[in-house]
């Protein structure tokens, strides 16, 4: 037996992984991007304007009202274990 030969089924799932491995690359080539740099400013400029609330050395305490990992509570706030 000719160790080169392939039976049709092996060709066919070969051809198959490689459209669909192209594929994939045209995905990521047709993709938008940035550069690194404005990535960066973007990043920067999205820290300096969103407060974090698990910082308060740097954005101060902040009031029980405006933090969002507080639980809301309903009625007496009591809760049954």
């Amino acid at each position: 037996m000719n160790s080169h030969s392939h039976s049709p089924m092996t060709t066919e799932a070969r051809l198959q992984r490689q459209l669909e491995h192209n594929r994939k690359l045209r995905e990521q080539f047709e993709r938008n991007r940035i550069s690194v740099s404005q990535a960066s400013i973007l990043l920067i400029q999205y820290c300096q304007t969103k407060r974090d609330m698990l910082i308060p050395t740097v954005w101060g305490d902040l009031d029980v009202k405006d933090d969002p990992f507080e639980a809301k509570t309903a009625g007496c706030g009591c809760s049954v274990m």
